[in-house]
Protein backbone atom coordinates (compact mmCIF):
# COMPACT_ATOMS: atom_id res chain seq x y z
CA UNK A 1 0.00 0.00 0.00
CA UNK A 2 1.59 3.73 -0.80
CA UNK A 3 1.30 6.67 1.24
CA UNK A 4 -1.22 8.19 -0.81
CA UNK A 5 -3.95 4.94 -0.38
CA UNK A 6 -2.75 4.95 3.43
CA UNK A 7 -3.61 8.27 3.79
CA UNK A 8 -7.25 7.79 2.10
CA UNK A 9 -7.65 4.41 4.82
CA UNK A 10 -6.74 6.55 7.62
CA UNK A 11 -9.39 9.69 6.91
CA UNK A 12 -11.82 7.57 5.12
CA UNK A 13 -11.72 9.10 1.77
CA UNK A 14 -14.67 9.46 0.40
CA UNK A 15 -14.43 10.87 -3.08
CA UNK A 16 -13.89 9.25 -6.06
CA UNK A 17 -11.33 10.00 -8.48
CA UNK A 18 -13.89 9.56 -11.54
CA UNK A 19 -16.27 12.00 -10.33
CA UNK A 20 -13.77 14.40 -8.95
CA UNK A 21 -12.05 14.53 -12.68
CA UNK A 22 -15.26 15.21 -14.07
CA UNK A 23 -16.23 17.36 -11.88
CA UNK A 24 -12.73 19.45 -12.69
CA UNK A 25 -12.86 19.09 -15.99
CA UNK A 26 -15.69 20.73 -17.24
CA UNK A 27 -16.45 24.39 -18.06
CA UNK A 28 -18.05 26.06 -15.38
CA UNK A 29 -16.73 29.37 -17.14
CA UNK A 30 -20.39 30.39 -17.30
CA UNK A 31 -21.29 29.98 -13.34
CA UNK A 32 -18.31 31.52 -12.39
CA UNK A 33 -19.39 34.54 -14.46
CA UNK A 34 -22.70 34.57 -13.11
CA UNK A 35 -21.30 34.11 -9.77
CA UNK A 36 -19.10 37.07 -9.97
CA UNK A 37 -21.98 39.53 -11.58
CA UNK A 38 -23.88 38.65 -8.24
CA UNK A 39 -20.57 39.73 -6.42
CA UNK A 40 -21.10 43.11 -7.10
CA UNK A 41 -23.45 45.42 -4.33
CA UNK A 42 -24.58 47.75 -7.26
CA UNK A 43 -25.58 44.70 -9.57
CA UNK A 44 -27.29 42.31 -7.05
CA UNK A 45 -29.15 45.30 -5.10
CA UNK A 46 -30.73 46.32 -9.16
CA UNK A 47 -31.39 42.21 -9.33
CA UNK A 48 -33.50 42.51 -6.27
CA UNK A 49 -35.23 46.06 -7.05
CA UNK A 50 -36.00 43.94 -10.52
CA UNK A 51 -37.54 41.33 -9.16
CA UNK A 52 -39.63 43.22 -6.31
CA UNK A 53 -41.53 45.39 -9.50
CA UNK A 54 -44.57 44.06 -10.89
CA UNK A 55 -43.67 45.58 -14.24
CA UNK A 56 -40.29 45.92 -16.41
CA UNK A 57 -38.33 48.99 -15.29
CA UNK A 58 -36.79 51.94 -17.56
CA UNK A 59 -33.12 51.75 -16.50
CA UNK A 60 -33.37 55.41 -16.54
CA UNK A 61 -35.88 54.35 -13.71
CA UNK A 62 -32.87 53.15 -11.03
CA UNK A 63 -30.67 56.04 -10.98
CA UNK A 64 -32.33 57.95 -8.17
CA UNK A 65 -32.21 54.59 -5.55
CA UNK A 66 -28.27 54.52 -6.41
CA UNK A 67 -25.29 56.31 -5.28
CA UNK A 68 -24.04 55.40 -8.44
CA UNK A 69 -24.40 57.70 -11.60
CA UNK A 70 -26.41 56.63 -14.97
CA UNK A 71 -23.21 55.38 -16.83
CA UNK A 72 -22.69 52.90 -14.02
CA UNK A 73 -26.61 51.49 -13.68
CA UNK A 74 -26.24 50.92 -17.20
CA UNK A 75 -22.60 49.25 -17.18
CA UNK A 76 -24.65 47.20 -14.39
CA UNK A 77 -28.09 46.37 -16.35
CA UNK A 78 -25.32 45.52 -19.32
CA UNK A 79 -23.35 42.66 -17.34
CA UNK A 80 -26.88 41.10 -15.59
CA UNK A 81 -28.28 40.52 -18.88
CA UNK A 82 -24.95 39.21 -20.37
CA UNK A 83 -25.19 36.96 -17.54
CA UNK A 84 -28.65 35.54 -17.99
CA UNK A 85 -30.30 37.38 -15.15
CA UNK A 86 -32.43 40.12 -16.68
CA UNK A 87 -33.87 40.34 -19.68
CA UNK A 88 -33.91 43.98 -22.14
CA UNK A 89 -36.89 44.97 -24.07
CA UNK A 90 -36.14 48.04 -26.34
CA UNK A 91 -38.81 50.70 -26.81
CA UNK A 92 -37.47 53.94 -28.56
CA UNK A 93 -34.36 55.46 -27.50
CA UNK A 94 -35.96 53.38 -23.36
CA UNK A 95 -34.98 50.28 -22.63
CA UNK A 96 -36.70 48.21 -19.81
CA UNK A 97 -35.58 45.47 -17.89
CA UNK A 98 -36.97 42.26 -15.78
CA UNK A 99 -35.43 39.44 -13.95
CA UNK A 100 -35.24 35.97 -15.86
CA UNK A 101 -36.40 32.99 -13.99
CA UNK A 102 -32.92 32.13 -13.50
CA UNK A 103 -32.63 35.57 -11.94
CA UNK A 104 -35.29 35.26 -9.67
CA UNK A 105 -34.62 31.80 -8.64
CA UNK A 106 -31.46 32.82 -7.24
CA UNK A 107 -32.72 36.13 -5.09
CA UNK A 108 -35.17 33.91 -3.68
CA UNK A 109 -32.24 31.50 -2.92
CA UNK A 110 -30.48 34.18 -1.09
CA UNK A 111 -33.26 36.49 0.01
CA UNK A 112 -35.45 33.30 1.41
CA UNK A 113 -33.54 30.25 1.39
CA UNK A 114 -31.39 30.44 3.91
CA UNK A 115 -33.85 31.40 6.90
CA UNK A 116 -31.65 34.21 8.65
CA UNK A 117 -28.29 31.98 8.29
CA UNK A 118 -25.14 34.52 7.62
CA UNK A 119 -23.83 34.25 4.37
CA UNK A 120 -20.57 34.44 5.71
CA UNK A 121 -19.22 32.35 8.55
CA UNK A 122 -16.67 34.10 11.04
Amino acid sequence: MGVEEAKRDECGFTLREEDVDRLLNRSVIDRVELFSTLGNETRYRILLVLTEASDPVCGCELEPYFDVGQSSISQALTRLHRAGLVTRTKDGRWRYYEPTATGERLVGLVEDGLDGEPLIAD
